[in-house]
């Protein structure tokens, strides 16, 4: 589960990198927002433009599953991976 774990951590930084280069005064912070006594580990991703918070993910790490966002007016659907969430962002920073 580590590796997975590790892996989702660079997968989400390099996405976001790709984002922060795209988007001029994106910028972007990652929050531990908790660990439970399960071995799951919450995380917070915090976005903002001009220093306006514009979204935020909370994911579990280990499994990059997202628990609950917002982003701009991107339209809520079921839970959906981090992977595929930050696809979606880029995609609807693209339009």
């Amino acid at each position: 589960m580590q590796a997975v774990a590790e892996e989702n951590r660079t997968i989400v930084k390099d996405l976001l990198r790709k984002l922060s280069e795209m988007k001029s005064g994106l910028t972007w912070r990652i929050n531990n927002t908790y660990t439970d006594g399960l071995n799951n580990t919450v995380l917070e991703l915090l976005i903002f433009e001009d220093k306006t918070q514009t979204g935020r993910i909370a994911f579990r790490l280990e499994d990059g599953n997202v628990i609950k966002y917002h982003y701009k007016e991107l339209e809520k659907r079921k839970p959906v991976h981090i992977v595929d969430m930050l696809l979606d962002v880029i995609g609807y920073e693209m339009d």
